[in-house]
């Protein structure tokens, strides 16, 4: 449960009638400092600054409306309030088990000039590590009932800046990409950009852009602005059933954050607790049944024979205990039985595929018997995840999800969304809200980016919405390079569900693209590599790609018995987006570390000063001196280290390490 641990909040002014120089929005600790003016042309501008430093040049804001004129011009601003906010509270799962949230607000309204006189709020948030701002409608602004045909924020950065972005098709994509590096005078205005957006203004001042609280809104993506040369301008996602519209809307409401988290170094932006911080607190009185855990997972393998099982790998409920009896011998807490157990997902109408109308997600087919392996399972305390394709589920929601509570599943793993429209922003919290009432957890696959509401409704476990180990059936795109920008990228904004743990080794010059229904996938890099992702991965439910007989004695998989996926405290290392990435977590008094790196081999100085004063006996599994020949070899050891030490390590090309230390 939150719960929390100190709270002060000083109300500095009220309604206080002011212009906007009176008060400059400034972190408590008085480094960041977001001005919020009216241009001469009286159209609302804001700058945010580090120091002396501007990271985002004047920016503007505009609102599109149907049937109404635009909101953006001839505004007057007012300072409504300000406030100090100081508090801590414990996350029920995460990177760290203390959060403080700590910042200073001021809530500005904006009034049109004209007769119109329709107004807004304008909500400000600095903290010590980033700046937030949301706009409210209230109540009798002149806008009641709205429809919202576009949101035009603009983020004007320097052209020369470094920038890590996504591009997608269109707004209804799974958010599957990799992550380019460019210069941000280089991003092509016909380009739709996804969140988050990475920037190295250089190499004092990082920026991590994307938003938080998306609730009853649309996704937030981005383009390229046409008339200035480093600017984005905000893009939101249409609704799928009248693409014209983004948002429908009455009073009061407010839209999600507007979130920028800055630091020194990518490590501060991966440290940081701010998206969460902009969320609500946990809805749930009851959180007890929410369970972090690593979880077996068939899919990958469907089709492929077990030498070890004696029987074809296909969905029937042999082949289930197969898998609930790796979780088993594993010591994972999970198994997900994935798609075709209750009947062929997809047909094809008009030479497109459509989800197949005639199966019932309460019904399984006759060679699965569902209450058998969760019985099974649950008899060698594994719980067991079921997955169901969203349209289906959406059709059968109340009963699909009672069902799956009387069968005694402790989740559902919801597929093929692709899509982040108001519709379906709404219905992934409506899923959410039904399934806590029947204390089932939930893995949203073919979905969009977290945006921090997993603090309101925790039993949201984790999220795919990332270019995963599973498209090494079918792409080449999985290569070291894209494994450490993920860290700096999407992984930034947590619970992702990458499915790491491949243990088919092979380097990328010698990968070849096999086939969806190939049996026995490879994956890029080592061993070590594939190790060290569940460390520097986030995700509070670790899904393992590999099969039984993969992982039957091979060297490695006793770290994968030991690797927790909930923390109590995370500390960045070192590293560089896309080149490598060294990361210390600490669950209970162990520490875990874990390191990648890209296509290149390097030498690293690992520091321990984040141990406490002390010494430390630790296990390491490192790369094979032969690994760039055979990637699957490594070599453990043993060593002993006190706080403040500095050893060297070898990371062989596309190869890493993980370590494991504890106190004596």
């Amino acid at each position: 449960m939150y719960r929390i641990t100190s709270f002060l909040i000083l109300v500095l002014s009220m309604l206080v009638a002011c212009t906007s120089g009176s008060i400059q929005p400034h972190s408590p600790d008085g480094t960041l400092f977001m001005k919020f003016y009216l241009d001469g042309g009286k159209s609302l501008k804001y700058t945010i600054s580090r120091g002396d430093q501007v990271l985002v040049k004047p920016s503007g804001f505009e609102l599109e409306f149907k049937g109404q004129a635009p909101f953006g011009a001839a505004l007057d601003i007012e300072l409504l309030s300000t406030k100090h906010v100081d508090e801590s509270w414990n996350p029920l799962w995460g990177k760290t088990d203390l959060i403080r949230n700590h910042y200073n607000e001021y809530v500005y309204q904006i009034r049109e000039i004209s007769a119109m006189g329709r107004k807004i709020e304008w909500v400000i948030r600095v903290y010590d590590d980033g700046v937030a701002f949301r706009y409210r409608i209230p109540e009798n602004s002149g806008f009641d009932k709205f429809v919202l045909t576009e949101e035009r924020t603009s983020i004007s950065l320097n052209p020369s800046y470094k920038v890590w972005v996504v591009s997608y098709e269109n707004y209804y994509t799974h958010q599957e990409g990799t992550f380019e590096q460019k210069l941000a005078g280089d991003l092509d205005p016909g380009e739709l950009l996804g969140c988050p957006l990475l920037v190295e203004a250089d190499a004092n001042h990082w920026i991590l852009i994307s938003e938080a609280d998306l609730t009853n809104w649309a996704g937030m993506y981005f383009t390229a602005a046409e008339s200035e040369s480093g600017a984005v301008v905000t893009d939101l996602a249409s609704l799928k059933r009248n693409p014209e519209i983004k948002v429908e809307g009455k009073t009061p409401c407010e839209s999600p954050w507007r979130m920028f988290i800055i630091g020194e170094d990518p490590g501060d932006l991966i440290e940081s607790n701010l998206m969460a911080n902009l969320n609500d607190p946990v809805e749930y009185e009851d959180v007890s049944w929410i369970q972090p855990g690593i979880s077996a997972w068939d899919r990958w393998w469907s089709g492929d024979y077990g030498p070890d099982a004696g029987f074809e790998l296909k969905m029937n409920t042999a082949t289930m205990k197969y898998f609930v009896d790796l979780a088993h011998e594993m010591e994972w807490e999970y198994m997900i039985v994935d798609w075709t157990w209750y009947g062929t997902v997809f047909t094809e109408e008009d030479g497109a595929n459509i989800p197949n109308p005639d199966v019932d997600i309460t019904k399984p087919i006759d060679e699965v018997d569902i209450e058998e392996i969760i019985r099974y399972a649950n008899e060698k305390d594994v719980e067991v995840i079921l997955w169901v394709l969203s349209a289906h589920l959406d059709k059968q929601l109340d009963e699909g999800l009672e069902q799956f509570a009387r069968w005694g599943a402790a989740g559902v793993k919801i597929d093929f969304m692709a899509n982040d429209d108001q519709d379906m922003v709404n219905w992934y919290q409506q899923v959410a809200r039904k399934a806590a009432k029947h204390q089932l957890v939930v893995d949203y696959h073919g979905a969009y980016k977290p945006t921090g509401v997993s603090r309101t409704l925790p039993n949201i476990l984790t999220r795919e919405g990332v270019l995963g180990n599973e498209y090494n059936k079918w792409s080449d795109q999985i290569t070291p390079r894209h494994t450490v920008t993920l860290p700096y990228t999407r992984g930034l904004l947590g619970e992702m569900d990458f499915t790491p743990g491949g243990f088919n080794h092979i380097h990328e010059n010698d990968f070849q693209v096999v086939g969806a229904s190939a049996p026995n996938p490879y994956v890029m890099g080592t061993r070590c590599h594939q190790l060290a992702m569940t460390v520097v991965y986030e995700s509070v439910f670790g899904v393992m790609c590999d099969s039984p007989y993969n992982y039957k004695d091979q060297p490695g998989s006793e770290f994968l018995k030991m690797v927790p996926t909930t923390w109590n405290e995370t500390r960045y290392l070192s590293g560089y987006p896309g080149e490598s990435i060294v990361m210390a977590r600490r669950s209970g008094s162990q520490w875990y570390v874990g390191g990648m790196t890209n296509e290149d081999s390097r030498e690293i100085e690992l520091s321990f000063d984040f141990l406490k004063s002390g010494n430390y006996r630790g296990k390491i599994w490192k790369d094979a001196s032969d690994s760039d020949q055979n990637p699957a070899h490594l070599d453990v050891d043993h060593l002993e280290v006190s706080a403040g030490d500095i050893i060297k390590l070898e990371m062989n090309k596309a190869g890493g390490f993980v370590l494991v230390l504890s106190e004596y």
